[in-house]
């Protein structure tokens, strides 16, 4: 039987996230994060207005700079740093013979930017 471990973190810079590690070889790891909640960490830490959904941004004082905090994102980053605080399988004497975790992506979900570039009208009312 396989075990895993997971361990489940809020970052000041990408909010709620989890990894789950397994025990043996080839100690796989798997990352989930949110996007959005990224973005809304991002812009807290920077100070710029807006208005959030459960799962995305009404409205913004700065649409150019969501999207450029969009294609910032990096779960490679994320990764990195909590490898450094966590304990995982690779020792460093693995790491310095080469022995690395690489990130793939197994799902991935993409949202329009129709709110910031192309409101849509009637589907939705502010009151």
């Amino acid at each position: 039987m396989v075990n895993h471990f997971d361990v489940y973190c809020r970052d000041r810079d990408c909010g709620p996230f989890f990894l789950k590690f397994c025990t043996y070889f080839p100690y796989t790891a798997k990352l989930g994060l949110n996007g959005h909640e990224y973005v809304k960490r991002q812009l807290d830490n920077k100070g710029i207005a807006y208005e959030p959904l459960d799962n995305g941004i009404l409205s913004c004082d700065d649409p150019r700079r969501v999207q450029a905090i969009c294609d910032g994102l990096s779960a490679d980053g994320l990764l990195r740093k909590w490898f450094r605080k966590l304990p995982h399988p690779f020792t460093a004497k693995d790491r310095q013979a080469g022995y690395r975790y690489r990130i793939s992506i197994l799902q991935a979900e993409f949202s329009l930017t129709q709110v910031l570039d192309r409101p849509p009208g009637g589907s939705f009312s502010r009151k």
